[in-house]
């Protein structure tokens, strides 16, 4: 089974004339073309916050009309940019729990996917208090043993060395810790993330936590300690993760697809003919 990630697509209403340095709808339109025409194709795409830019409705009528064209379910997460209600309201199809934290449980063809709203309203850093806690662990408890999960959430639950996007701090980080540690929970078999604009990999509890590439301007990389706030004009792209689980034993294989290259595969001329 094949699931595309898409992260921080921070998309804006159509006649903003706010500074952007990229096209934010422009490429979240080639990114759903792109995952349109995956083949295999892809089983559902995975959206992992700051889908809009400042969370107004009218961004989020932008977005979801950007994301209809998708021939795969969308799996969408809030992140700090996000508006929790307008979220719920703009894609009604999602399991939303009876929460106050807009989070979802979503079963795909025996992989159990939950998507962990780690949001602090009006602010950018993250939070997993006592209510997700136990919203967590609840979920985790009902999860059969057999069956792998995925877990989805905006904030990435590792610090990653760019000091300023770090200082918004994790709140709770170590209580995550704990209850993905809980030997009597169902484990979690891969955590995928957003926010940092930049694909980057860690661990938590032993488990991969990863994040994905933004269709946007990224995050500069630069790991002194008090390295100034500065973007990067990199390739977007987006993830596209494979998924199998052969008497069980879970595999995710995760690739990123660049957007706007202008550049396909080709055939080498050292190539057998007949495997070309």
């Amino acid at each position: 089974m094949l699931i595309g990630q898409i992260t921080d697509t921070h998309i804006v209403q159509a006649d903003t004339d706010e500074e952007l340095y990229v096209d934010n709808n422009g490429r979240l339109a080639t990114a759903v073309a792109m995952i349109n025409d995956e083949s295999p194709a892809v089983s559902a795409v995975l959206a992992t916050g700051d889908l809009t830019n400042w969370g107004h409705p009218s961004e989020y009528e932008q977005l979801a009309e950007l994301v209809e064209p998708l021939a795969a379910p969308l799996l969408p997460i809030g992140g700090n940019h996000d508006d929790r209600t307008l979220l719920r309201e703009t894609f009604p199809h999602m399991a939303w729990a009876e929460t106050e934290h807009a989070s979802w449980v979503h079963d795909l063809d025996g992989v159990r996917i939950i998507g962990l709203d780690s949001t602090i309203p009006g602010e950018s850093g993250a939070a997993f208090d006592e209510s997700r806690d136990a919203w967590l662990r609840e979920v985790l408890a009902g999860t059969d043993a057999a069956t792998p999960i995925v877990l989805a959430m905006h904030h990435p639950p590792f610090v990653t060395g760019i000091t300023w996007m770090d200082q918004s701090g994790f709140d709770g980080l170590d209580r995550l810790t704990t209850t993905l540690a809980d030997p009597e929970l169902k484990r979690v078999d891969r955590i995928v993330c957003g926010h940092f604009h930049r694909p980057m990999t860690s661990t938590i509890a032993g488990i991969t936590a990863q994040v994905g590439l933004s269709t946007v301007q990224h995050v500069d990389l630069d790991l002194q300690p008090k390295a100034p706030i500065k973007l990067v004009l990199d390739p977007p792209g987006y993830q596209i993760h494979r998924l199998s689980n052969v008497d069980s034993d879970f595999s995710m294989v995760s690739h990123t697809r660049y957007l706007e290259t202008g550049n396909d595969g080709f055939f080498p001329f050292w190539a057998d003919a007949d495997t070309a």
